[in-house]
Parts: structure tokens; C-alpha cells; sequence
């Protein structure tokens, strides 16, 4: 066991295992951290979507009215 993990490969080795235990201890707050961010965006997509549609049919209805503004950019 000595001669496997001797020299510059069993340091390499050893470092990656640190490194890797590191990110995994890491990796439950990481994914409880963004799960609450999904969410704000989220509410704020459905927000974007609810303002996005209002405008769209506030312009057909002026497009109905034949407003003289709309009617001058076409």
C-alpha cells in the first residue's frame, strides 16, 4: 500500500479526494440555496407573463378602436 500511494500520483490522489469531499460536504447548501432563488424567479416569470398579457390586450383593443397612434406606425 505504501509503494501505490508513494511519490507525486499519491498526492495527486490524496488531493483529489480532499477536494472532492470538500464540494460534497458543499453540495446540500448549495442546492438548498438556489432552491429558494427557482422560486422567487419563478414568481417573478408568473408576474413578467400576467404584465406581458395585459399589455397584449390592451394594444388589441386600442388596434380595435382604430386609435389614430397605432394606425401611424403601421
Amino acid at each position: 500500500m505504501n509503494e501505490l500511494l508513494g511519490g507525486g500520483v499519491g498526492v495527486a490522489v490524496i488531493l483529489f479526494l480532499v477536494v472532492l469531499a470538500i464540494l460534497w460536504f458543499l453540495l446540500p447548501f448549495a442546492i438548498f440555496g438556489t432552491k429558494d432563488k427557482l422560486s422567487e424567479l419563478i414568481t417573478e416569470s408568473k408576474k413578467t407573463n400576467e404584465q406581458l398579457s395585459a399589455l397584449r390586450s390592451e394594444v388589441a383593443t386600442l388596434k380595435a378602436n382604430d386609435d389614430p397612434v397605432i394606425n401611424a406606425s403601421r
